[in-house]
């Protein structure tokens, strides 16, 4: 009876598991891939901002940032600027020099700290060896200022924290600290460590900030400059249009109010405190409107306004 018993024991031993326990074919469809790349990437409404021409200004584009699975909304959003303006933003230009990767985002409290590789610290494309005389020596501060005007814009912009310190990954540091050193801006020897940046209302193409600069265009009568203000849809040929602008009146000073900008946020009206000179003497006016319409995402003003305001009608 044991051995028959015990023989019994041995069979249940050998026999197949339960159906509840067993895997079939069909359950590997539900297995969940190690493989983050096979996993559909969450798309990102963004408003990036880059460099406008060669002003002064950071512009923004609105477009759709992919971002992995494996990644963060902000590591994606310092890429994007990273790789620059779309190929149809024309008048928009990259600020990071090339080579530039971002290593690493995170969070603390209201703080990102963003760590980028040392080719933040290398030179731009065009960027001579030579910085120390102009345009250069005003060109490259105004730019690298702009590239960390930039960062700062499009994460606060998104929500995402209320400053940014900057953070790079020196392979052979001598010193013990990470953080963006003052000496980045122009290439010096300032090892000042900076502090975590705030984003910077003064570098944005406001209302305000584009009537300013604008008006300033006209004042130094820099009229190609001026002419990029101009709306695309109802400007004429640029050497008629400076010719026009080069027969009116001449400002010799201006201040420009806040501003409203529209329900739709596609138009906005500014008041204008202008000194204007012409045949030798000046003539005050105040509290001049001046209209703006949104193309593309930059403000612009229409040219036959302008062209009333410059000849007195």
């Amino acid at each position: 009876m044991t051995l028959v018993l015990l023989c019994a024991l041995l069979a249940g031993c050998t026999a197949a598991p339960p159906d509840s326990v067993m895997r079939s074919d069909a359950d590997k469809s539900t297995l969940i891939s190690a493989d983050t790349s096979a996993l559909t990437p969450d798309t990102l409404q963004a408003t990036l901002y880059f460099r406008y021409g060669s002003t002064e200004y950071l512009a923004p584009e609105m477009r759709p940032v992919t971002v992995q699975r494996n990644e963060t909304a902000e590591k994606a959003l310092v890429q994007a600027l990273i790789n620059g303006p779309a190929a149809t933003s024309s008048s928009l230009s990259p600020l990071f020099p090339p080579g530039t990767e971002v290593l690493a985002v995170t969070s603390q409290e209201n703080t990102l700290f963003v760590t980028f590789s040392e080719t933040l610290l290398g030179r731009y494309s065009d960027e001579p060896v030579d910085v120390s005389v102009e345009p250069w020596k005003t060109e490259l501060p105004l730019r690298r200022h702009l590239c960390m005007d930039a960062l700062t814009a499009t994460l606060t912009e998104a929500g995402l924290c209320s400053q940014v310190q900057v953070l790079v990954y020196r392979s052979n540091a001598q010193s013990s600290s990470m953080r963006l050193q003052a000496g980045f801006f122009d290439r010096g020897v300032d090892e000042t460590l900076l502090p975590p940046l705030t984003r910077n209302e003064d570098r944005l193409l406001t209302p305000h900030n584009t009537v300013a600069a604008l008006l300033k265009d006209w004042m130094n009568q820099n009229w190609p400059a001026l002419y990029g203000w101009v709306s695309r849809d109802t400007r004429p040929g640029e050497q008629t249009a400076v010719n026009s602008f080069a027969a009116g009146r001449i400002i010799t000073g201006f201040e420009v109010s806040a501003g409203t900008v529209s329900i739709d946020g596609q138009s906005a009206v500014l008041c204008a405190d202008l000194t204007m000179r012409a045949a030798g003497e000046d003539e005050a006016l105040a509290g001049y409107p001046v209209h703006l319409t949104r193309e593309d995402g930059i403000w612009r003003i229409d040219y036959d306004p302008l062209m009333a305001l410059m000849q007195n009608q």
